[in-house]
């Protein structure tokens, strides 16, 4: 399964192109989902819509951007981009942010755009403010569009060669869509502290079940997708933390389950300033492998990923995957101050 992409590339399927096309876009299309990253761990809003306004700050600004499949044809390339706030209006517990990203895939430049805008709303259970429950909603538009111009058919090899200019005998009725989305989610928080803690969630993606389809007729519907995920922390020294982290996601037929985690190495955190190094591996099943570098440093959370396919792809693949960037700037962090305490000859 492609680690991202966009909703359920049909159009690559219906588009009948060269044979070496063919074989490649049904693999891609086949087995595409809704758009989800190798670094969900650093992709708030795209990961679970209870993820907006969970962070230790008053604003946080995030970044991806992917490129895949470099080595099969035309490369995948996905960017996004996003920002929250978090105790909106003085209101403890309210988070507002907005999310959009753009992805382009293949011979077709089949185009997916996204911009959803959400809010969550964040309670404590218990005295101690421990634990925590949080309820998210994103709602938006997605914009999806093909370009036919660069794609070769059957109907157009004339015997001998390619002839461009004899007419592809397609009958596309559409080069575009546009539907609305409705995502929901729950998030569960645990936080004994700054280096202890664990969140989890489950997120409910097209609820609204768009139908999906470029030829005429009554296209498809969008499948619900579900998402689970989970994320630790848990000091194992004085300055290294192990983070385990898991996702799965479910849509039509199509499974998809991550699994694997970082180590934490922590260089200083204190008064502010707060500077650490990541280093991980992950196991998507049946498909790729992924390693993970990262870097703190005060406001700023820096990752990089690349994974390794392993799925039927990989004669075409090389075993090559996807690079994967992503950046977060988090605006108005706690930090807890020093305690004094006076000598008994200074009293």
């Amino acid at each position: 399964m492609r680690a991202m992409g966009g909703e359920q590339r049909m159009a690559s399927d219906e588009c009948r192109i060269t044979v070496v096309g063919l074989c490649l876009l049904l693999t891609a299309s086949l087995q595409a989902q809704d758009i989800h990253f190798s670094q969900f761990f650093r992709t708030p809003m795209a990961t679970a819509p209870a993820n907006i306004g969970q962070f230790d700050g008053a604003y946080r600004v995030s970044g991806v951007f992917r490129q895949q499949w470099r080595s099969v044809t035309k490369p995948y390339r996905t960017f996004g981009i996003g920002g929250d706030a978090k105790n909106v209006k003085k209101v403890d517990g309210l988070g507002l942010g907005a999310w959009l990203f753009n992805d382009r895939a293949g011979d077709s430049r089949m185009n997916l755009f996204r911009f959803n805008v959400g809010g969550s709303y964040t309670r404590f259970i218990d005295a101690a403010k421990q634990h925590s429950v949080t309820g998210g909603l994103q709602t938006g538009f997605t914009s999806i569009s093909i370009d036919y111009s660069d794609l070769n058919f059957d109907a157009q090899y004339n015997g001998f060669y390619y002839d461009p200019a004899l007419s592809n005998n397609e009958g596309f009725s559409r080069d575009g869509l546009t539907h609305f989305d409705l995502h929901t989610g729950l998030g569960y928080h645990y936080v004994l502290d700054k280096r202890k803690r664990m969140d989890a969630g489950m997120s409910f993606y097209n609820l609204t079940t768009p139908t999906i389809g470029f030829m005429g007729g009554p296209g498809s519907p969008l499948d619900v997708r579900i998402a689970l995920n989970a994320v630790g922390q848990h000091p194992i020294a004085d300055k290294i933390d192990v983070l385990p982290m898991l996702q799965w996601n479910g849509q039509g037929k199509f499974r998809e389950f991550i699994l694997g985690g970082s180590v934490r190495f922590i260089q200083t955190e204190v008064m502010g300033m707060r500077r650490a190094v990541h280093v991980g591996g992950y196991w998507r099943w049946a498909d790729a492998g992924y390693l993970f570098a990262g870097v703190e440093y005060d406001d700023w959370d820096i990752g990089i990923s690349y994974d390794f396919n392993v799925s039927e792809l990989v004669p075409a693949s090389r075993n090559r995957g996807g690079i994967e960037l992503t950046a977060i700037y988090i605006m108005g962090r706690s930090f807890d101050l020093p305690r004094y305490k006076a000598c008994p000859e200074q009293i």
